[in-house]
């Protein structure tokens, strides 16, 4: 700044501080002049203090905490100007949006001497009238400051420089000012400064970027590892850090294959330059093996990938979430009375809460699996995975792998990661076999291993995995008798039935039908938004009488259907499908005879062919009765025959094979 302006400057500072009116125009830059004005309407006519207004204790503590950032991003910068000034009585500050200021340096002989200037004090224009960081805070961009056009004297011989800051979406975080002896200005001191505090602004942003990044990084549930392309590890999570049982940060990072041994897989991903999703993964770490499930994406430009790690434990829980593999029914969801059913759940409860093998034993349609749903929520494990297997309904070359799993590659078609079997998905919870009498010879092999061991291998795997698996088995087929024919291993049967439950069949329970009835009626009215005020006696009578070989699902099924089809509320014995009423009357078969023989067909029911070779059980000739009719009129198709009667083709067949009934005569005919 040229001398004559200071002196003519310097006249109306005086002019302007003793009240008296100023030249038309005046001299003074008019940002400086309205400067002088805001601090007069602060100060009045006096000089500031001469102890500066100051933060002290914990609330500069508070203020240096909340502006540490700022601080971390500033600092170095501010070193490596002050070291590019020429002149050695310099000082840089650094102020926060308030005007406090949080840091200076520079030599120390000016320092001691500027104590208005200290970490703490506060350089607005309200406190310390017009100077560099007040103004610059008013003004929001960068000002110079020459001699005479500060507000106070004791600032006349120094020249300030000061730039605003700003952070992400141009937040304002604070004034950088460089205060130097008046003759040492430069031109380019200015522009230096400019420079100096965009650099901040760049550090500072990177900073909030690598916290933001940071933060995330820690949010989320899974192990996060971004590695370049050498392997080296760049950044990663505290979960990640778990999972791989590295120690906790700030520890140095280093290389991936110096955690995982080989570096596998992900020297594999780095050198493929390909993307996985939710592979299956086991990284073998110095003393243990994690598995886990993986994926990864590629950083652009080859600068390598990154990497998440999930918990393959979690990830199944998930997986058991969506299929819905819980138990939803209690004991008290188990309708009847009669001391047989009674037994039954008494010793369910046993069961529950002893956790030992259970075999549920009982005809098609009985409620077998109500049973296990039960035991399980009565249990310890109510909380864990409740997984249901069909193994009945299992493919016999796929029984294997659907229950045990498959590593990648094991068989053609197999999914890429492979896949966990039923077992590793009900690990800490309870796996319900049912139809377990239809489980192939080799798949019984591996099940047996499992009982005793309590580990599970893949199909194509070469490790084992322990599980705590508690198993409920059920059949419709007598065990006993597959041991003795060959069709099931008579050691994995005792391993099963260490506990076994009789699950009775409806028609050995007749005082349990009109419950079970109107506990179906009342379920379905309420399911298919009609009305129902029960079922008149005669309805009664029909339901007590037949024998339902369908047991519990037959009726529902039977009340379902009523209901829909019924004209009013109350369910008449006419809604009723007609072979309930038939059954009725229906005479008992002769005795057994010592060699099958062929009996008459029902008088009542003159389309149902002869049933031979029925024993003298009024209940099973009911059954044997209803079954030929089913039969009649799907002509000896099994599937059809087996739909109507609820039942499965497997349990169709046992029945057809205990009762002695050729369903192939039913389609010659």
């Amino acid at each position: 700044m040229k001398e004559p302006y200071l002196k003519v400057v310097s006249a109306e500072w005086r002019a302007f501080r003793d009240g008296q009116a100023l030249g038309d125009p005046p001299t003074v830059r008019k940002d400086i002049l309205d400067s002088w004005r805001r601090s007069r309407d602060a100060l009045g006519h006096k000089d500031p203090q001469e102890h500066p207004v100051r933060l002290r204790g914990e609330e500069l503590e508070h203020k240096l905490l909340e502006n540490r950032e700022t601080i971390a991003s500033a600092t170095p910068i501010m070193e490596q100007y002050r070291a590019m000034l020429q002149s050695s009585r310099s000082v840089i500050v650094l102020a926060d949006p308030d005007g406090v200021i949080l840091h200076r340096h520079g030599a120390p002989e000016i320092i001691d001497r500027m104590e208005h200037f200290d970490v703490g004090v506060v350089a607005t224009e309200a406190a310390e009238g017009t100077n560099g960081i007040g103004l610059c805070i008013a003004l929001q961009r960068a000002v110079e400051i020459f001699g005479p056009e500060h507000y106070n004297r004791r600032d006349h011989d120094w020249c300030c420089v000061s730039a605003p800051l700003r952070g992400g979406k141009q937040r304002f975080i604070g004034v950088l000012t460089v205060i130097l002896p008046l003759e040492e200005f430069h031109s380019h001191t200015t522009g230096m400064l400019t420079a100096a505090a965009r650099n901040i602004n760049d550090q500072h942003h990177l900073r909030d970027l690598l916290s933001d990044q940071e933060a995330i990084l820690e949010l989320l549930n899974d192990g996060i590892l971004v590695l370049d392309r050498f392997g080296g590890i760049k950044a990663i999570n505290s979960k990640a850090r778990s999972m791989l049982r590295m120690p906790p940060a700030p520890s140095p990072l280093g290389n991936i294959a110096d955690v995982v041994m080989s570096g596998e897989p992900f020297a594999t991903i780095l050198k493929s330059r390909r993307s996985i999703v939710d592979r299956e993964a086991f990284l073998q770490l110095e003393d243990e093996r994690l598995h886990c499930v993986l994926s990864s994406s590629l950083i652009p430009n080859d600068k390598g990938v990154v990497v998440t790690l999930a918990d393959a434990g979690r990830m199944q829980k998930y997986a058991i979430h969506a299929v819905g593999a819980k138990a939803i029914y209690t004991f008290e969801s188990i309708v009847g009375t009669s001391s047989l059913l009674q037994n039954a759940v008494q010793l369910s409860g046993v069961a529950a809460k002893s956790g030992i093998t259970t075999l549920i034993l009982g005809e098609s349609g009985t409620g077998k699996e109500l049973f296990a749903h039960a035991i399980h929520n009565a249990g310890p494990r109510r909380n864990n995975p409740f997984v249901i297997v069909n193994c009945g309904a299992l493919p016999r070359d796929l029984v294997q792998s659907e229950l045990f799993g498959y590593e990648a590659g094991a068989f053609t078609g197999a999914a890429k990661g492979g896949k966990a079997g039923k077992f590793e998905l009900a690990d800490g919870g309870t796996i319900f076999l049912d139809e377990i009498g239809e489980m192939p010879l080799e798949a019984q092999v591996s099940l047996l291993r499992l009982i005793q061991n309590g580990e599970v291998s893949r199909v194509g795997g070469k490790f084992s995995k322990h599980v705590d698996v508690r198993i409920i088995a059920a059949t419709n087929r007598n065990l006993q008798q597959a041991v003795r024919n060959g069709s099931f291993r008579e050691d994995l049967y005792y391993r099963l039935s260490v506990l076994a439950i009789n699950v009775p069949a409806l028609r050995d329970r007749p005082e349990d039908i009109v419950p079970l009835a109107e506990h179906f009626l009342k379920h379905c009215s309420r399911s298919l938004h009609k009305q129902a005020r029960g079922f008149s006696a005669d309805a009664l009578a029909i339901l007590r009488a037949y024998p339902w070989p369908g047991n519990a699902r037959e009726l529902e099924n039977v009340v379902e259907r009523t209901l829909n089809l019924a004209s009013s509320p109350l369910i008449r014995a006419e809604d009723l499908p007609p072979h309930l009423s038939a059954a009725q009357h229906c005479p008992p078969p002769p005795a057994a005879a010592p060699h099958p023989q062929t009996y008459p067909a029902c008088a009542a029911c003159p389309s149902s062919p002869s049933v031979p070779g029925v024993p003298d059980r009024t209940l099973q000739s009911r059954e044997a009765q209803a079954i030929a009719e089913t039969l009649a009129r799907c002509k000896g198709n099994i599937r059809a025959a087996a739909l109507e009667l609820n039942v499965s083709r497997s349990a169709l067949y046992g029945k057809l094979a205990r009762l002695g009934i050729d369903y192939q005569s039913f389609r010659r005919r």
